[in-house]
């Protein structure tokens, strides 16, 4: 198999994930997944095993661990065969679950849960025709990994037909777009992002133009943060260019596509049609001449979304110096500063692995006027990565006091997205500090003072 899943979920673990794009993007040389009970005891042994519906997510936790366990090379090959082989019988909501488990066994699985997650979501996808009922078999755990993997496995196959078109762009999220679903709405439109990149042999410009055929603004705008998470770390990770090589590989006779036993025929992204683009138009995803690059050089509705990715970048060609990446959004033109610091916040988490205090000091990397907008990036990822603004308003509280108000109003803005009713938006920022609930009401779009509609 030319391609793991691994390297296929990597598009999206390094950005709005949990783990900055600038933190996985060393390549692992010499990877190669094995099957259960292989003969390559370096990257695990996995025993035997039946599993039905009835299995638990602990029996198969238990079974990962020990086969993949005790100082294997490759790890995370071994385990995400495990995982993935599972699906057919045991079902997605065991194998994400075992994966929840096994994360708080071992800290680089919890580090790496969104790629593992993402290839769980494009093994378990079946056909266009049941896109939608993979797609809500996922769970948000690990930044939703799981929905982003389904709709990109979807625009690797061609049987859903040949090339991006605005028919196909505008229906595939649709059953999500109402209130009480924004959140899953999100999720399928970012994976979008990822998937025409793909199409799009990874012409970032091709992709974004693709995104502008989405009507909806909010999901146009989810697929151009996808693109730009897609354009960052398949920049940074060698091996993960394979994937893009898929047809040139069948066509030789190779595995086509066979992800960890699931018949992924006709999912042949190199050689789909590309539309008016037509295909493999080189792109320089990076430049290392230019930290700023590609937001100096996309579209001007596109920029936003470009300088919300951009420190990843940073980070990574820089080896994590924060305070070189803060000097660096202060070059951007002045409308998008608050934006790069954003993303600073976002990456300050990924570096912090864990450690809100750690998070808070990168962020005293930015200037004075940017520390309130790096927290906001900060606490926008730690509800992302659970889900609950819960977790975010306990950081809220460690944050410095100069950036409270702005952290406040940050969760309010995701209690936004996760609640769409206003009681439920109430009652979620009611777990505020007093002093703050205006904040987060303000944030989540409610009146200031409850009751005034």
């Amino acid at each position: 198999m030319r391609s793991n899943l691994k390297s296929l979920a990597l598009v999206a673990a390094c950005a709005a994930a949990s783990l900055a794009a600038s933190q996985c993007a060393s390549p692992k040389n010499g990877r190669s997944a094995t099957a259960a009970g292989g003969d390559t005891p370096s990257v695990g042994r996995l025993e035997p095993a039946t599993w039905t519906a009835r299995s638990t997510p602990e029996e198969i936790a238990a079974w990962a661990r020990r086969g993949c366990g005790g100082g294997v090379v490759h790890k995370d090959d071994c385990l995400e065969h495990a995982l993935t082989s599972v699906l057919p019988t045991a079902g997605v909501d065991k194998a994400m679950a075992a994966l929840l488990i096994l994360s708080k066994e071992d800290e680089d699985v919890a580090r790496d849960g969104h790629v593992f997650a993402h290839g769980i979501g494009i093994s378990a996808y079946k056909s266009p025709e049941t896109v939608a009922q993979t797609f809500a078999l996922c769970t948000t755990d690990f930044q939703s990994g799981c929905y982003h993997g389904v709709i990109q496995a979807y625009f690797a196959d061609k049987r859903a037909g040949e090339g991006v078109t605005p028919g196909k762009l505008n229906a595939l999220c649709q059953p999500y777009h109402s209130p009480e679903k924004r959140w899953l709405e999100f999720q399928c439109a970012h994976g979008i992002g990822h998937g025409v990149m793909a199409v799009e042999s990874h012409n970032l410009l091709h992709a974004l133009d693709s995104c502008d055929l989405i009507t909806d603004r909010f999901e146009r705008e989810a697929c151009w943060g996808g693109a730009f998470m897609e354009n960052v770390v398949n920049a940074t990770q060698p091996h993960h260019q394979s994937v893009t090589q898929v047809g040139e590989h069948a066509e030789h006779g190779g595995d086509h596509h066979d992800m960890a036993g699931h018949d992924m025929a006709g999912h042949d992204m190199a050689g789909m049609d590309h539309g008016e683009h037509g295909a493999g138009e080189p792109f320089m995803a990076l430049d290392p001449r230019e930290p700023l690059y590609p937001c100096t050089v996309v579209k001007e509705q596109h920029r936003t979304a470009c300088y919300l990715m951009q420190t990843s970048a940073i980070l990574y060609r820089n080896n994590g110096d924060f305070r070189d990446a803060a000097r660096q959004c202060a070059r951007s033109p002045e409308e998008y500063h608050n934006t790069c610091y954003i993303s600073l916040g976002r990456d300050a988490n990924s570096w912090g692995r864990g450690s809100q205090e750690r998070a808070i000091e990168y962020c005293t990397a930015a200037p004075e006027a940017g520390q309130p907008w790096c927290i906001v990036g900060v606490v926008k990822n730690i509800v992302d990565v659970t889900a609950d603004p819960r977790d975010g308003l306990s950081f809220c509280r460690l944050a410095p006091d100069n950036t409270r108000p702005a952290c406040y109003n940050a969760v309010g803005q995701q209690i936004a997205i996760l609640q769409p009713t206003w009681p439920g938006r109430e009652q979620a920022c009611r777990a505020a500090d007093a002093g703050y609930v205006p904040e987060c009401r303000r944030g989540a779009g409610l009146p200031l003072i409850p009751g005034n509609g």
